[in-house]
């Protein structure tokens, strides 16, 4: 793995380890995804994002497919789920990840298994100070869904399949 690449995964890590200690108000977590958006761009990282109707419409059918059942054993009341948390689970979380973590680092590893699992396990544990502050020892259960986004990422060649299954996978799991 390149060490740009290691760089930008270790300052996202370590700024959500500062987040997640200090908790330091709304505002101030817009920081990270703000670094994961401009630390690949900063970096010369063409991120694959195209609008391609066949790609929006891998996205939702996969999602359906796998969400739905998950969603009708566990799945949550959607009618507490305001605007807001809608916006912030589009803009703040699933877009920035994605562009990060397929769209730079699955990306610099290489199309095949082995980067998807790679990233997968990075993301993984990029959860971590959420598990360790917070007590949401769940969230280190992303390893599979990720595995998705990194399937999606390496059939289509572009993040958005992923990253309309990551919005929706985290819908999901809002209580």
């Amino acid at each position: 793995m390149k060490s740009k690449v290691l760089l930008g995964y270790f300052l996202v890590t370590i700024f959500s380890f500062m987040l997640h200690y200090i908790k330091p108000g709304g505002m101030y977590y817009g920081i990270l995804p703000v670094l994961m958006i401009a630390y690949p761009f900063l970096s010369g990282c063409r991120i694959r994002l195209n609008f391609s109707l066949k790609d929006i419409l891998i996205g939702f059918s996969i999602s359906f497919i796998i969400l739905l059942p998950y969603h009708l054993v566990f799945g949550n009341d959607f009618e507490k789920i305001t605007f807001a948390d809608i916006l912030f689970q589009f803009v703040g979380v699933a877009f920035p990840e994605e562009v990060f973590f397929r769209g730079y680092i699955q990306e610099s590893l290489k199309r095949n298994l082995k980067a998807v699992l790679i990233t997968s396990l990075l993301f993984s544990l990029s959860h971590f100070p959420k598990a360790m502050f917070s007590n949401d020892w769940f969230s280190l259960l992303s390893f599979f869904p990720s595995l998705i986004m990194g399937w999606l990422y390496l059939k289509t060649g572009n993040i958005l399949p992923g990253i309309i299954f990551h919005f929706f996978a985290n819908l999901i799991y809002l209580k």
